[in-house]
């Protein structure tokens, strides 16, 4: 039996829950240790160290997102410096991305590619026969280079892999504040479609050719849904494919086995291009309660020629009508910062949105993904240039990070993108009529920057209208759990070293 460690950071990982579940279906160990947002830089460290000296693995793995490497990287460096001798493997979509640039760092003994739960297990085989080196999609330093072997073809049977493994997660300290909002399930990998912003647009080069979106079965999701129901008691399900059926009969059987065994709300993601009436219907009768759809720009040939989008206003505006037939609240996610983005874009939008009324707009900045397309695009229009990729590279870019809305864009300063983004605010919260004379009086030209003590508010308030204030309890209270820990930690210490009264 071989142990394996894994160290990740802020949220749930659905990718290392498989890999855990993969590794434990053959008899090896998987332990996490998990840091939350918010944690304390030493105390991880020690938290880490203290770990290591415990649990004694044989491996280190990360599956960091690009914003979460620098942070991945700091604790491999960490660990080698401790451990020299430990193992430490990465894996994941910021490796898929750029695993030559993951590769230059000495800390890191070696990467998995692509998909890697059958890899993981050739590769725990293989060091257990005393030779890592034949293991499809490894790439591992020799004589002062890097081997990279050959990557594995997709898994075509999904259903043949185990359940994820949710207590790898679940008995962390993720536990208290994450559990009791939702829970995570994917019941397809991959998407047909390759947006040029997106990671998907990545392995969909990595694997050319090969058919990516593929699902499970109906069964074979609703088992594992109702199987952790009985254990963790959640009160909804969130499917974070990225599109949850492009096949209307097995997104019926899917609704139908779901209202039966499982009949808690549920939200969903899906593709302006694959709704009909039918589609909403099943979705509403099966239990949905949250339909999200991406726009990302309401210019259709922007959307075409920049994002690689084929749907047409028609077709957002088509869904939108169906959604409020069928009483199903839905939402619109909206990229702000695209390259070569203008105001009139974002006017068309906010006209757009008025018109189709979702129940909220989510909208954050463009994060600049290394490996996609949109990036050549970016530095072709001025939007960024070379010098900015290789930090992009390293996920230390500004615009790699984790929603980044700059309130003005130093290189477009006519755009007042505060102001856009409180008009979208405001239509989830004002009649269609008061949005159309703020666009008439035209309100995005004011001068001045709107603040967060103001937008966030107004968010929180639409989101709370919606029916998602658990949103904002969940991360409130995991606040509060915080800093009583932090508190009552700091009581203690004073307590310990206080002269003793006479």
């Amino acid at each position: 039996m071989l142990k394996f460690l894994f160290v990740q950071h802020e949220n749930e990982n659905i990718g290392v829950e498989y890999i855990s579940a993969a590794l434990k279906s053959v008899g090896h160990s998987v332990e996490l240790a998990f840091f939350p947002l918010g944690s304390n830089l030493q105390a991880e460290n020690q938290a880490i160290i203290k770990k290591i000296e415990k649990y004694k693995p044989d491996f280190a793995c990360f599956s960091p997102f690009s914003f979460q490497f620098p942070w991945s990287l700091a604790k491999a460096k960490l660990i080698k410096e401790n451990y020299p001798e430990l193992f430490i493997l990465f894996g994941g979509v910021h490796v898929n991305s750029v695993p030559d640039v993951v590769m230059e760092e000495k800390a890191i003994d070696g990467i998995l590619l692509g998909e890697a739960d059958k890899t993981i297990i050739e590769f725990a085989q293989n060091h257990e026969a005393g030779d890592i080196t034949k293991t499809r999609s490894l790439w591992y330093r020799k004589d002062g280079g890097i081997v990279k072997n050959p990557t594995a073809p997709l898994e075509t049977d999904l259903d043949a892999l185990p359940y994820p493994d949710k207590d790898l997660f679940y008995n962390s300290p993720l536990d208290p504040i994450k559990r009791n909002m939702a829970y995570t399930a994917v019941g397809s990998r991959g998407c047909p479609f390759a947006c040029t912003y997106c990671s998907n647009n990545v392995y969909q080069k990595l694997y050319l050719g090969q058919k990516r979106f593929r699902h499970r079965s109906p069964e074979n999701v609703i088992g594992e849904l109702e199987m952790n129901l009985a254990k963790y008691h959640y009160p909804r399900v969130e499917f974070a494919d990225d599109v949850l059926a492009i096949d209307i009969e097995r997104l019926r059987k899917l609704m139908d086995l779901y209202k039966e065994k499982v009949n808690v709300p549920f939200a969903c993601f899906f593709h302006p291009r694959l709704v009909n009436e039918e589609t909403v219907k099943i979705l509403k009768e099966g239990g949905c309660t949250w339909f999200k759809l991406g726009v990302q720009s309401a210019n259709e040939n922007y959307r075409k020629t920049f994002l690689n989008r084929h749907e047409t206003n028609e077709q957002i505006l088509k869904v939108s009508e169906l959604c409020r037939k069928y009483s199903l609240q839905f939402s619109f996610d909206h990229i702000f910062n695209l390259p070569a983005e203008t105001k009139e874009h974002l006017i068309e939008a906010v006209n757009l949105y008025n018109e189709c009324r979702p129940t909220i707009i989510n909208f954050w900045g463009l994060m600049y993904l290394p490996g996609t397309d949109i990036i050549q695009t970016a530095i072709k229009h001025g939007s960024i240039s070379e010098a900015d990729v290789p930090a992009i590279n390293t996920g230390q870019h500004d615009l790699s990070k984790l929603n980044l809305v700059p309130w003005y864009d130093n290189k477009n300063a006519q755009i007042n993108t505060s102001a856009f983004m409180l008009l979208f605010v405001l239509i989830s919260l004002l009649p269609k009529g008061i949005i159309d004379w703020l666009m008439k009086i035209k309100f995005y030209d004011v001068k001045f920057q709107i603040p967060n003590i103001v937008l966030v508010p107004l968010k929180v308030l639409s989101k709370i209208k919606a029916g998602q204030g658990y949103l904002y309890y969940s991360e409130i209270l995991g606040y509060f759990i915080y800093s009583y820990q932090k508190i009552n930690r700091a009581i203690t210490r004073i307590w310990k070293i206080a002269p003793t009264q006479n």
